[in-house]
């Protein structure tokens, strides 16, 4: 996999996002309704159908018993936002390997983190600023999230998160400009490898 490797903690490569060693946590930007149908999302959903379902199942879970959270958090530049929203938007969902997963031919121990940055998509898509707000929002769930399961000991067949990894999410579908996303993610503070198809422009 070739690197154009920075100072920043984000670390751009080409390569194949999914040809990333047992333990690697693959992080993409998720809708809530519980589809992974187009694009990145559709090539998770057939390599991991087991974590599709434990996605499917959080979405429906809050879709059933909606709960809602007052935010109030921006990223630099968009201005101050004060709004209400459902969760799971602005959250994480870090899915552990899954037996059903890792089991099938040149299966791998992945995790699978989701970060909710849009409440739909296609027509209903999110709007950039409501994109970008989520998205910092998610990605702080995340590293709290991370800061716990870190802490913890994990078995051989429950290993720890050994590096993270991501495409470059909100880019594709969500029509997000991608230095905008990296930004958030260089403030994070997580080391984490941005994974582009090979020949696409850095």
């Amino acid at each position: 996999m070739d690197s154009n490797i920075t100072a920043s903690n984000i670390r751009e490569a080409e390569g194949d996002l999914f040809d990333a060693p047992d333990g690697t946590a693959l992080i993409h930007a998720c809708n809530c309704q519980g589809s992974w149908g187009k694009g990145i999302a559709q090539a998770f959903r057939i390599k991991y159908p087991a974590a599709f379902t434990v996605y499917k199942s959080h979405c429906d879970n809050y879709l059933k018993d909606p709960q809602d959270l007052e935010v109030s958090e921006a990223p630099p530049g968009t201005g101050q936002i004060s709004r209400r929203i459902r969760l799971p938007e602005g959250s994480a969902l870090i899915i552990p390997p899954q037996k059903r997963d890792y089991e099938r031919p040149r299966g791998k121990k992945h995790w699978i983190i989701c970060l909710f940055t849009s409440r739909g998509y296609g027509r209903s898509l999110s709007s950039v600023n409501v994109i970008l707000e989520n998205t910092q929002l998610a990605v702080v769930d995340m590293k709290n999230q991370l800061d716990v399961l870190r802490s913890k000991e994990f078995g051989p067949e429950n290993m720890g998160i050994a590096e993270l990894r991501s495409c470059r999410f909100n880019s594709g579908l969500f029509k997000v400009e991608w230095a905008h996303t990296r930004n958030i993610l260089e403030e994070s503070g997580l080391e984490i490898t941005v994974v582009r198809p090979v020949g696409e422009p850095a």
